[in-house]
């Protein structure tokens, strides 16, 4: 096909520069995409594209006039002037202003997605050589253990701070909430600079902070009030760009036939760093004291940031603006652009209809209902899941009078048990949709199992049938969270149905609504327990949460590529909510 002709050619002008710089050709994926796709035969006129060079370039206007376009680098040493064309008739370039041409196979000579272990390319990718997309999954696995870790163990680490610096469980709500004030202040923000700008550099800024400032924490606490609330709200803005970095991430490196596999198991870390932190909190609390609780989780990131920032460094290669690679796709993309320009301004011809690319407007994107169901259903189940982070170990210490040493043994289960089968959940999402499943089908029958199961279990953990036992209810609360780990199946990954191109973007806007419950509900809970004392109220509220949102979940979630994501459209009206 042409471009891939141009890919080889260009690759061929480039040759010296890159064996100087030790660097391949060209991505093979690059010419085989352009050679099997065939930008849907619209480069082609009667099944072959005529030259008047003869080399199978397409000839343009801007041969003709003199004007400058974005294939002049490629013939920089050997440009000429155009002759007529020997066939004589419809020229090139006429004839492909005649052709519809399928802008998502354009945007597929930037992807390797068809071929499986790809990589995407944009502002993330390439992915280094070295660094296959199994990899970074795995980075940014261990990345959100560590974040979660770091958040989750002031959860324990509270008790003993409570009877130092003399908190009621007002403060203690306030203490553990404020954190959320930050968390969502980045959501939106680090998702945009994360599809802007690439999500690597994004995450290690972050890790970065949040781990300078949970080793902060102890300090603060003893400065007093105010240092500490701003040392949770910094940590807050740290992790704030974690998750919306990393489905960015995913959308541009991950092929789509893997992507709920890899959001099942990043989103799975955060309960594997929860579990970790409610795990290992106590032993540590009761040999060295609440203090070595953060310093030693703070030095996780001593450990991740040395394997992460490489991926970060190698990157750079691709970033740069004399850089051979960036030439080449510059040039063919041009050439493509060229071939596409006319199209989408006069519509087609011969019968054929016309399709042209939404521009992206991030403001109509965040209105469409099928973005308000995913932060309806974020904001629904996370009232529950902060809720019950922050507070589970306060739970089992009062309602059931279990010792602090022993809080481990009800605490770690049900996130141990949330964290496997969120794994889990991931394959199975992509075995149902592999298997011929219909992409709804699977995202709504997952997220409403996931919320409905929580629901009745909560309820019953602090029902008059489970009595006094501490073991029952943990049981009742590990399969719950069981059931909600079914959610990675569904809202966790409808960004990526509807809005690939901004997965960052919608990610982080239901994240902030995420953000809200816990910002809401832990204060909440803790203003609750400090007037009625009641935790069947307390859990009460959670599972009402809980049904909420799986009913708007079923009514509004959406499974196709929105337009204002800048998908293929003719003549398609949005729907914003309400209508």
């Amino acid at each position: 096909m042409a471009l891939a002709h141009q890919a080889r050619r260009i690759a061929a002008l480039h040759r010296p520069s890159f064996a100087a710089r030790g660097r391949p050709l060209v991505h093979p994926c690059f010419i085989n995409t352009l050679e099997c796709a065939g930008v849907r035969r619209g480069l082609a006129v009667g099944g072959a594209l005529s030259s008047p060079r003869g080399d199978g370039i397409p000839d343009d206007s801007s041969s003709r006039t003199g004007k400058p376009n974005g294939n002049d680098n490629m013939r920089r040493n050997r440009s000429r002037p155009a002759s007529p064309n020997p066939r004589g008739g419809v020229s090139p370039s006429e004839a492909l202003a005649s052709r519809s041409i399928d802008m998502d196979t354009v945007q597929s000579s930037r992807s390797y997605s068809a071929r499986p272990g790809a990589q995407q390319d944009g502002p993330d990718g390439p992915t280094p050589p070295g660094f296959s997309w199994p990899w970074l999954v795995a980075l940014c696995t261990l990345g959100i253990v560590i974040c979660y870790a770091d958040r989750s163990n002031i959860s324990t680490a509270v008790l003993p701070m409570a009877q130092q610096f003399g908190w009621d469980k007002a403060y203690q709500g306030v203490v553990l909430s404020v954190f959320f004030g930050g968390y969502a202040t980045t959501q939106v923000l680090g998702g945009k600079l994360a599809d802007q700008f690439g999500g690597k550099m994004v995450l290690a800024a972050g890790v970065a902070l949040w781990s300078v400032f949970t080793f902060a924490t102890p300090a603060a606490a003893a400065a007093g009030t105010l240092p500490l609330l701003v040392a949770r709200v910094m940590l807050g803005v740290g992790e704030g760009v974690a998750f919306p970095s990393i489905h960015s991430l995913i959308s541009r490196n991950v092929p789509a036939g893997n992507r709920t596999t890899a959001v099942g198991i990043v989103t799975a870390a955060s309960y594997a760093g929860t579990a970790l932190a409610f795990g290992v909190s106590p032993w540590i609390i009761s040999n060295f004291g609440w203090e070595m609780v953060f310093y030693s989780f703070a030095g996780l990131a001593l450990l991740w940031l040395p394997f992460w920032l490489p991926v970060v460094t190698l990157d750079k290669f691709r970033s740069q603006p004399s850089s051979p690679i960036s030439s080449m796709e510059s040039d063919i993309e041009a050439s493509a652009s060229t071939a596409v320009a006319p199209t989408a301004s006069t519509g087609a011809t011969n019968g054929s209809s016309s399709t042209s690319v939404a521009p992206v407007d991030s403001w109509a994107l965040l209105k469409r209902r099928e973005v308000w169901a995913i932060c309806g259903a974020q904001y629904a189940q996370s009232w529950g899941m902060y809720g019950l982070l922050n507070w589970l170990p306060t739970f089992f210490s009062e309602f059931y009078q279990v010792e602090l040493a022993d809080l481990g043994s009800y605490t770690l289960l049900p996130y141990v048990f949330q964290g496997v089968l969120g794994a889990a959940t991931g394959f199975l999402a992509d075995w149902m949709l592999r298997n011929g499943w219909q992409v709804g089908t699977v995202r709504k029958a997952l997220q409403v199992v996931g919320m409905l199961g929580p629901a009745a279990c909560l309820c019953l953990a602090v029902s008059p049938l489970v009595g006094a036992s501490a073991s029952v209810a943990s049981n009742l609360i590990t399969l719950g969270l069981g059931f909600s780990a079914l959610t990675l199946g569904g809202v966790s990954a409808s960004h990526l149905d509807i809005a690939p191109r901004n997965a960052g973007l919608v990610f982080g806007a239901g994240n902030t609504a995420a953000t809200l419950a816990g910002l809401v509900s832990v204060p909440v809970t803790g203003y609750l327990l400090q007037t009625t004392g009641s935790w069947p109220l307390v859990f009460g509220i959670t599972a009402f949460h809980y049904v909420a949102g799986a009913l708007l979940w079923a009514a509004w979630a959406g499974d196709k590529q929105l337009p204002e994501d800048g998908a293929p459209v003719a003549n398609t009206t949005a729907t914003a909510v309400g209508k």
